[in-house]
């Protein structure tokens, strides 16, 4: 599997920060985000400006991000970012469930898409790598049920779906940040208009 360290990065960052959010509080955790988005980006300016960390910064991490960032920020700090306005803006129960989306299904789609993708849907997007996203996002989600959190399954796909929708545009911003709030923004209008859980 292609880039499995940063795969594992997304996951595993995913899940970090959900726990984080569950563990220290809503009180306090959103200052614990923004310090990591902000220590993230000026490390990121830091690499774009000094060329000798850039080089360092590949070198030994350049299995965690992507080639083609050597020369603008990374996904990191959007990641960051999309995760706790996430949070702070949608019920819990909701916005976990979206993050899982982010978590699981971005991961998916990319692992699926670049070894068996061959309907391509967009230039780098495949359909095979879009329904693996669904179906990861979904199974992602219903893994939060061991925690005491699940949603109706009709609003978890109705978020899969447009969070898998979301990823295959060609947003001028990284999809970190747009998944997890477009998708939890659905399912939060969704709930609040139809009343279920």
């Amino acid at each position: 599997m292609n880039h499995i360290g940063r795969k594992l990065y997304h996951l595993l960052g995913g899940l970090g920060l959900l726990s984080l959010y569950f563990l220290i509080g809503k009180e306090k955790v959103f200052v614990v985000f923004a310090a990591m988005a902000a220590v993230i980006l000026v490390v990121d300016m830091l690499r774009l400006k000094v060329p000798a960390f850039n080089l360092f910064f590949y070198r030994y991490l350049g299995s965690f991000i992507r080639r083609n960032e050597e020369k603008k920020l990374t996904g990191t700090a959007p990641y960051v970012i999309g995760v706790a306005l996430t949070l702070y803006f949608y019920r819990s129960d909701i916005a976990a469930v979206a993050v899982c989306f982010l978590a699981f299904g971005d991961v998916a789609a990319t692992s699926i898409g670049e070894r068996y993708g061959k309907t391509k849907i967009t230039r780098d997007k495949s359909l095979e790598g879009t329904l693996a996203f669904v179906a990861a996002a979904v199974m992602g989600s219903f893994a939060l049920a061991l925690v005491g959190i699940s949603l109706m399954h009709g609003l978890v796909l109705a978020g899969a779906l447009t969070a898998a929708a979301v990823e295959l545009l060609p947003l001028p911003v990284n999809d970190n940040l747009v998944i997890p709030l477009a998708s939890g923004g659905v399912m939060e209008l969704i709930a609040r208009a139809t009343g279920c859980a």
